[in-house]
This record gives structure tokens, sequence and C-alpha cells, in this order.
């Protein structure tokens, strides 16, 4: 062994036994040793122990390779080889600087703990007292003014304010400053407590602002739903905005029972018996707007904006039964409405009703060719009924010019015109008579039930009996040429079938997916604030009396 290597090696022993001595809980304090620490600020066995720890940590997380670190960690070898030196803290600092994106926190926090835990005077007076803040070892409200951090300088990431409002339970005094600096790091557990506080909405834009590809698509669910398609919703196993697509493209669904679609499917449908349960479901000014249409069933009069989404004309039907003509000018729905009242009106015999409802179809000039054709073809069966057959003709004739399907009723009225009174059939459709559209597959279900209905009255009962027999004569002939067709075609009397966009709600926010206040989302936030508070860290510690010594 060469004489070089023989000191290195009494050298290692040396630092060795110097390191057992100060940090060996059972060993004996080197009191030599402890005086060279207070040059680097450490005082007492156990506050050099905890530096010696701590400073171990740092040098083993640096880059070996860094040239640009090697004066800074030679500075920290040899303060653990037993030559402690007050140039210690500006090299502590520089690693700290250097440390990796994401480690960077964890290792300052690490030596900043220590610095508050042991007392080490290696911060200026302003951070020691706000590191005791963010340990909770000091109340804010005991620090002055000064001490507090001041603008983007003194808080760059928001988290010493952050903190405090978290301690405090006041997040709304977070300013909008302190959000654009906390939305980009902050756990979104946090986040997710500021969306619920009301302090973070979507004007922060927030799902812009993260780093993180599903945390921004996270953010964007959870603030701007409206901006999430299915597909995004489906990576993040939300349902609920492709449920509300597929319901509103009048798609097939099967929402569970009770849920909101599942009820506006059946408003769709006309059920009226659901709309508490959907009361209990909707927004505000959903609601409000449902109650709109309950109450305009009360007069038939709805306001304007009602009608005009067509998903809730079967829901406004169900709800209002015309008890007198409806005026058809008032716009499509109740055009819609005259039109069906006049034929649900003939179907149930009432003539004289129905002759009202007619009469004000046929004056309405403003009403679609095949409304018009419709109700001119009423207005000519109940001629017919009256056995006023020139009317009754000249009525579809003036449709015939534009509309072809009348041409087989008006043959029939020419047949009927060329037969002498006392060899004319009964004039009525047996199908009508029957409260069913003509040649509906219905009839015998319908003859059966009103059979049962009927059976206490010998005169319905006898004009059902008369209709079945019309119609089984018809079908043993294959001949209806001397039914009159009423309705041309019984889709012009349908209700549309489309979903009420109207009462469905916007797209609600998908519920957060996070612990409220969880530990570790605090801890991170400490966390952030201590390290934020790296640049108070001195070039040389503080004296705190004149009895120590901290240079030699």
């Amino acid at each position: 062994m060469t004489r070089a290597e023989m000191v290195e090696a009494w050298r290692e022993r040396r630092s060795a036994r110097r390191s057992a001595t100060i940090t060996d809980p059972g060993g004996v304090v080197d009191g030599f040793a402890l005086r060279k620490w207070r040059r680097a600020g450490v005082f007492g066995a156990e506050a050099v122990a905890r530096v010696e720890g701590v400073l171990r940590g740092l040098l083993e997380s640096m880059d070996a390779e860094d040239e640009t670190l090697r004066w800074s960690a030679d500075t920290i070898r040899a303060c653990l080889d037993g030559q402690p030196t007050p140039q210690l803290l500006p090299a502590v600092k520089a690693l700290l600087e250097a440390a990796e994106p994401g480690r960077d926190v964890t290792q300052t926090v690490a030596v900043l703990s220590v610095v508050h835990e042991v007392g080490l005077p290696w911060l200026s007076p302003t951070g020691e007292r706000r590191l005791a803040v963010i340990a909770g070892a000091v109340p804010v409200a005991d620090v002055g003014a000064d001490d507090l951090p001041r603008g983007a300088e003194g808080d760059p990431t928001g988290a010493f304010a952050l903190q405090q409002v978290l301690t405090w339970r006041n997040l709304d005094e977070l300013t909008t400053n302190h959000l654009g600096a906390i939305i980009p790091w902050a756990p979104l557990g946090i986040i997710d407590d500021l969306i619920e506080a009301g302090v973070l909405d979507r004007s922060h834009k927030a799902w812009t602002l993260r780093a993180d590809a599903d945390e921004q698509n996270y953010l964007l669910a959870r603030l701007a739903p409206e901006k999430t398609d299915a597909a995004l919703a489906r990576s993040l196993g939300w349902d609920e905005p492709g449920e509300r697509e597929a319901f509103l493209a009048g798609e097939p669904l099967q929402p569970a029972p009770g849920s909101l679609y599942d009820l506006l499917l059946r408003v769709t449908d006309g059920e009226a018996d659901v709309l508490k349960e959907l009361d209990e479901l909707l927004p505000r000014e959903l609601v409000l707007r449902l109650r709109k249409v309950r109450d305009g069933a009360m007069t038939g009069s709805w306001d304007p904006n009602i009608p005009t989404d067509r998903g809730l004309w079967r829901l406004m039907c169900s709800l209002w039964e015309p008890s007198a003509a409806v005026n058809p000018a008032r716009g499509p729905f109740y055009a819609l409405v005259a039109l069906r009242h006049a034929y649900d009106l003939i179907c149930q015999g009432e003539r004289k009703r129905a002759q009202a409802q007619v009469d004000k179809l046929v004056d309405h000039e403003g009403a679609p060719a095949e409304h018009a054709a419709e109700a001119w073809n009423m207005f000519a069966y109940l001629a017919l009924l009256d056995d006023d057959l020139d009317l009754a003709y000249v009525s579809l004739a003036r449709v015939a010019r534009i509309d072809r399907r009348v041409e087989e009723n008006l043959a029939l009225l020419e047949r009927r015109r060329a037969t002498k009174r006392n060899d004319r059939d009964q004039p009525a459709n047996p199908y009508l008579e029957l409260g069913l559209p003509h040649k509906s597959e219905q009839w015998k279900h319908q003859w059966r039930e009103r059979r049962r209905a009927d059976r206490d009255d010998l005169d319905l009962a006898a004009q059902a009996n008369w209709a079945k027999r019309r119609i089984e004569q018809a079908e043993r002939t294959e001949d209806w040429s001397d039914f009159f067709v009423l309705p041309l075609d019984p889709t012009s009397l349908r209700l549309p079938t489309v979903r009420p966009r109207s009462l469905t709600p916007r797209p609600a926010a998908m519920p957060r997916r996070t612990t409220h206040r969880a530990a570790a989302d605090l801890a991170t936030v400490r966390d952030r604030a201590i390290a934020d508070l790296l640049p108070t860290l001195l070039i040389a510690p503080r004296r705190p009396d004149h009895d120590h010594r901290t240079t030699s």
C-alpha cells in the first residue's frame, strides 16, 4: 500500500469514528466535533445527527455526472467528514435548486423540516416565521403582515394561501391570481374542493392549465361537460353524456327505471303520471318549464315557446282534453289538435260538436295541404251523414284538384247520388262507428270491447253489431268501395314521437371521483408551501445569540 493510500484510509476511518461518536445514541458525544458544527449553524448532538442524515440523502439523490454541482457536493462531503463550514448553506441550496422535477419538493421539504424541527438558523426571519405557520406551530394571526407573502414573488405557487384557507375553511378568500398559480399543481381532490365551494368554475378553464391529459379530461368533464363528447366520456367511465346524446338523437335507450332518461322517455310517450318524479330530477329552470306545461293544460293555452318543442306535444295532449272547438290558426300544435279533436268527435258520434270543429278547420286558410285535405274530407263525411250529397261532393271536388286521395270518396258520392234514396245503404263507415280508422285490423277487438261496454244500451249495441256485419261482408267480398275513407292518411293525425329537447337538462358535471379533504392532498399542499420557502435559505447561518459563534 502506498503512503497516499494509507493516508486516505486513515482519513476514512477518522471520519467514520467522528460520525459514530456524534450520531450513535449509545456513544459519547465529541464536544470538539459539536463545536465545529456550530460554524454551519448546527447546535447540539441531535441537530447534528438530523442534519447529517438529511445531507447524506441529498448527496444520494444528486446527479453524480453534473460538474456544475461538484463544489456543492464536495462542500457537503467535507462537512460530513468532520469539517463543517458556513458554506454548507449555499451548497445545500444549490443542490436543492438543481433537483429533478418531481423530487425537488420532496428534497426541499426534507431539509426545511429538519431546519424547523431542530431550530436551525438557516432561514431569514421572515422565512422562519412563515415556516412555523405552515408547520402549524404558530397561528397566522400571530405573524406580522410584513412576514406574510405578497404577490407571486412571495407565494409563487399559491401554496401558502391555499394551505391557510384549507386550514380555516374559507376557500372563497382565494383571489384569481392565487387560482391561476394553484391550478397547475394542486391535487385533483383539492381542485374538486374548490369547485364544490364555488371558488373555481368554468371561467377559469382549469383543464387548460394541467399538463396531464387524463387530468385535463377529468377537469373538462367536471367544469365544462357540454364540451365532453361521448367518446371522451366513455374513456372516463362516465355514461351520462353518451346517454344524453343518444336520447336527443332518438336512438334506442335502456335507461334504469326511474332514472332521468327513463322518465323523459315516458314523457315523450305522453305519460303524465311521471311528472312528479321528474320534478325531483330536473334542475330548477326546467322544473319551472314543466310547471308551465302543466298549468297551460288547465286552459289549453300555453306560452308560445312551449309548443315549439314538438317533443312536448304528446304530454300536452294527455294533459288537455278540449272542451270546445280548437282554433287551428293559433299554430301547428293547435292545428293538429283541432284535426285530431274533429276526428275523435266523429268516432264518438258527436256530430254537432264535430261539425263545429271541422268548420274551424276548413276556415283556416294557412293549413298545410294534407291537413286541409283531411279537413275537407271530414266536412264531406259529415255532409254525407246528413244526406247532403251535393255539399259533400262539392267539398271533395275542390280538394280533388290537388289531392287525388279523395277520388275513391268522390266515386262513392257519385254512386250514391245515382242511387234512389230508399235504396241507399246507411252512409256511416263501420270502422268509424267502432272508433277506428278505415280498414283498421283491430276492429274485432274493438267490437268486443264495445259490446261489453254497451251491453246495457241497446241502441249502441245494435250500432256496433251493424258495424261488425258490414265489415265482415266487406272482408268476404274484398270490396270496401262503399265505405267512405276517413282519414285519408292515419299518419296525418299522429302526434310526433320526437324527444322533448326543452326538458332535457344541459350536460351535468361529472360527479367528483376524489376524496374530500384527503390527508394526502393536504400534505401535498403543505409540502409545496414549505418548498416555496427555499429562496429564504440564507448563504450563511444567522447568529442566534452572542454566545454561539457560527464562523471560525
